[in-house]
């Protein structure tokens, strides 16, 4: 039996730094730099994005129980 690892947790902040540092310099640099920044920054964007659509939305923004007490 192959050993799993678990998942890493990584803050949505940090996800969208990596992706805004990628795409500037894929606008600013030369052409070689710029392909691996373009590639660099999708990857973190899809992360970014993939992130979001697995997180739920109940209880977001708020302490309370499902009930309305507090916890």
């Amino acid at each position: 039996m192959i050993p799993t690892v678990p998942p890493i947790a990584v803050s949505r902040p940090l996800l969208f730094g990596l992706l805004a540092v990628g795409a500037v310099v894929a606008i600013v640099a030369p052409q070689p730099t710029s392909s691996f920044a373009a590639g660099f920054a999708v990857g973190a964007g899809s992360v970014f994005v993939i992130s979001f659509l697995k997180t739920s939305r109940d209880g977001r923004g708020s302490e309370s129980g499902a009930d309305g007490s507090a916890p």
